[in-house]
């Protein structure tokens, strides 16, 4: 309280207002400046997930019945239909192929099929244990879900 007072004494004597405009001529900006324009930041683009084709879903369908009937439970995975065991997914559609967690000798199998490849929901980021494995392999699906629920269960 003391130094406010003390403050208010040297402002009254020194002339307030002359003081006050003399300070603020010394430490703000005679003209404003506008605000300067920043380059706009854009969020890395979420990849977009390809089209379940209805071949694709009936044959899903079909699956999902069988493995549903034993115990699995229907989900869903990066915006995908999938199957789960035990509240882990074990298979799942991506686009016009369905993906599937296999054991070691299972996913060495599955790899040496043409154009089955590593399940990579983002570019460059392989999920381990995955496959994807496309339509033209449509027949190997059920035999390969059954190896996925069979390792996960």
């Amino acid at each position: 309280m003391v130094a406010f007072n003390l403050l208010m004494f040297v402002l009254a004597a020194m002339g307030s207002s002359r003081w006050l405009a003399r300070v603020a001529s010394e430490t703000m900006p005679a003209e404003r400046k506008p605000a300067s324009k920043k380059t706009k930041t854009t969020k890395p683009k979420t990849p977009t997930m390809p089209e379940v084709g209805p071949k694709t879903v009936e044959r899903f369908d079909r699956l999902a019945e069988t493995f549903v009937a034993r115990g699995a439970t229907r989900s869903q995975m990066f915006g995908m239909p999938v199957l789960k065991a035990d509240d882990k997914v074990f298979a799942g559609t991506f686009g016009d192929a369905m993906t599937f967690k296999l054991g070691p000798d299972d996913l060495e199998r599955a790899r040496a099929l043409t154009g089955v490849e590593s399940f990579e929901p983002m570019k460059g980021r392989p999920m381990r244990e995955w496959v994807l494995v496309p339509l033209a392999h449509a027949t190997r699906w059920s035999d390969l879900a059954e190896r996925a629920f069979t390792y996960l269960s």
